[in-house]
């Protein structure tokens, strides 16, 4: 017996398959056959949940989509931008290869000194090199030198200087490379007209700025909070 789809009517040219909405039950299934949670980064999700700030945390299934993408391009040189308590940074540094580096920037010292003892329980901190500041001048300093020399970049970070970091990062991106943007979706605000607030409309904006970009491929994934995936055209 086939699966009671629901049904959709073309109209405008739009498709007449669509992702399937994923509820509280579908989600826990989702979760339930999919997510292999290592030990380490459920303490991680556990202690951050207990401050007010805990919903900036990556979602378990998210952290394991950016780990197997990094297993699956094998990135030797990888950059954060946007730290929190770092379980997008373990997540990454788990997964690396041996000789891979990771670069981590996270402004406030406090989040970043949970990630660093994460990092160093997992044994992973001798390839991360952190940076206390903030994004935008440090990946501005990298320019110089290193423009065009990142295999992997990461962007979950404040929402008012979204557009920089992405012309940044795809500065710092090599040809081939991939860039990911967590947050790509805004709790579903950037769909809805009703919502006029600043960091919706950049969210919108950097959006619309993706799509149109002739000098990438791109895919936003309904996962999470949404996630961006970027290739750099070679």
């Amino acid at each position: 017996m086939l699966p009671n789809f629901p049904k959709f009517v073309p109209e405008d040219n739009k498709p007449v398959n669509r992702t399937v909405n994923v509820d509280d039950q579908l989600y826990q299934y989702l979760v339930d056959v999919s997510v292999r949670e290592d030990d380490l980064l459920n303490a991680l999700r556990r202690e951050t949940a207990q401050y007010h700030m805990a919903r900036m945390q990556l979602s378990p299934e998210v952290g394991q989509l950016l780990a197997l993408l990094v297993k699956m391009q094998a990135p030797k040189k990888l950059l954060e931008i946007g730290v929190f308590t770092g379980y997008s940074t373990l997540s990454m540094a788990m997964a690396m290869p041996e000789n891979a580096r990771l670069i981590a920037i996270e402004k406030k010292q406090m989040w970043l000194d949970i990630a660093t003892r994460y990092l160093e329980q997992a044994k992973v901190m001798d390839r991360v090199t952190t940076y206390c500041d903030k994004a935008l001048p440090v990946m501005t300093s990298f320019l110089e030198e290193q423009k065009g020399t990142f295999d992997f970049i990461f962007i979950d970070a404040d929402k008012q200087n979204l557009l920089a970091y992405y012309d940044l990062a795809k500065q710092l991106l090599r040809p081939g490379g991939c860039l990911l943007i967590d947050n790509t979706l805004w709790w579903g605000n950037v769909a809805d007209e009703a919502f006029t607030d600043k960091d919706t409309q950049i969210v919108r904006q950097l959006n619309t700025y993706i799509h149109q970009d002739d000098e990438v491929d791109l895919s936003l994934i309904p996962i999470g909070d949404g996630l961006t995936l970027v290739r750099k055209h070679a």
